[in-house]
């Protein structure tokens, strides 16, 4: 994990810090039942139709969680960053995974099994309230790209998605996204083929509203990508 972490990071600190205050044998409970995984760039973490035994936080990386469509390209559910939960709504639900979910980059996960997390939930507050926030979230997020997806042309969604990666994993002190994504995740997101992606970047490019360096993007004029997200 070496490579992962600077001198004297701690990540237990992040599961244990984010739900403050925890009872001390709360905390225990985690150190004693927490397992990393150290995942390669596409690694699966989880297929659809598996039983959920875990519930995965990330440490380092990016993980994405997508379906098949019927002509068989993958679509983009949702991205999850660093000290994000994910594959806890199937659990919560008493149901298998419907989605499959694999590693976007070189990444770590924390895995913590879904006794202990059902445990931690019965046993503190700020736990539950924690995951009915997330659970609420994500819904929302949800109910607001199928409409958006359903109703914007191929600019408005591509503009749409640029400004969600933005928000989602924020800039370096240049303004450049975080992390490399590539063209056709890209494109999965914006429910758009990979050939139209590059051309609308392109065009958003030469427009002067993005900047691109290979797979890095940076937002230029935030305003008029929000002006054709909500107009196109």
């Amino acid at each position: 994990m070496s490579e992962f972490f600077d001198k004297g990071y701690n990540p237990l600190d992040i599961l244990i810090n984010l739900w403050n205050p925890l009872t001390d044998a709360s905390a225990d409970l985690i150190k004693q039942n927490i397992g990393t995984k150290l995942l390669g760039k596409n690694d699966y973490i989880y297929h659809i139709g598996n039983t959920p035994l875990y519930i995965y936080f990330v440490l380092k990386g990016r993980v994405k969680i997508f379906r098949n469509s019927d002509d068989g390209r993958p679509k983009i559910i949702r991205i999850f960053r660093e000290e994000q939960f994910f594959g806890y709504r199937a659990y919560f639900a008493h149901e298998n995974y419907s989605t499959n979910c694999v590693a976007m980059q070189d990444a770590l996960v924390a895995m913590l099994p879904v006794d202990v997390i059902s445990k931690l939930i019965d046993d503190n507050a700020t736990v539950m309230d924690y995951f009915f926030k997330e659970l609420a979230h994500g819904l929302g997020m949800s109910d607001d790209r199928i409409v958006s997806m359903s109703q914007k042309h191929l600019r408005g969604r591509l503009a749409e998605t640029v400004l969600f990666l933005s928000k989602s994993f924020g800039t370096d002190n240049d303004g450049w996204i975080h992390g490399k994504i590539t063209r056709r995740d890209i494109a999965d997101l914006a429910n758009m083929s990979t050939s139209n992606a590059i051309r609308t970047l392109t065009s958003f490019r030469e427009e002067g509203f993005i900047d691109t360096d290979g797979k890095r993007i940076r937002i230029i004029q935030p305003a008029s990508l929000a002006y054709v997200s909500g107009k196109e």
